[in-house]
C-alpha cells in the first residue's frame, strides 16, 4: 500500500502542469483529480505540493476546491469554459457569469 502512494507521488512529479493538466479539482486530505485532455487522475499530495499546486502561475480559483489552466481556455461561451472545440469537447467546466467576466479580463491581459 505504501508502494502504491509512493508510486503516484512520483506521478505528480511527472506531469508538465503547464502544458498537461488543464484543470484540477482539491477533494478531502490531500486528494487532487487532475485532469487533461485525455486522461483524469487522482493522486495524494503532501500539503507543501498542495500549496505550490495552488499557487502556480497560469491557475485561476474558479471556486474553493476548483482551478482551471488559464492557457489551456478555448473558449468561453454562455457560461461554459471550453478547453478544446466547442463541438467535440468532452472536458468543459461551466462558471458563474462574474467568473466568466473575470476569466475574460484575466485573459485580455
Amino acid at each position: 500500500m505504501l508502494s502504491v502512494a509512493l508510486n503516484e507521488r512520483t506521478m505528480f512529479g511527472d506531469f508538465d502542469l503547464e502544458k498537461e493538466i488543464i484543470y484540477f479539482k482539491i477533494g478531502s486530505e490531500g486528494l487532487v483529480s487532475l485532469h487533461a485532455h485525455n486522461y483524469s487522475r487522482r493522486v495524494q499530495l503532501s500539503p507543501s505540493d498542495l500549496k505550490r499546486l495552488t499557487k502556480s502561475k497560469g491557475y485561476y480559483a474558479i471556486s474553493s476546491n476548483c482551478y482551471i489552466n488559464l492557457s489551456r481556455i478555448r473558449s468561453i461561451i454562455s457560461g461554459i469554459v471550453y478547453f478544446g472545440n466547442e463541438q467535440n469537447s468532452t472536458k468543459m467546466l461551466s462558471v458563474s457569469k462574474r467568473t466568466e467576466q473575470k476569466i475574460k479580463q484575466l485573459l485580455a491581459v
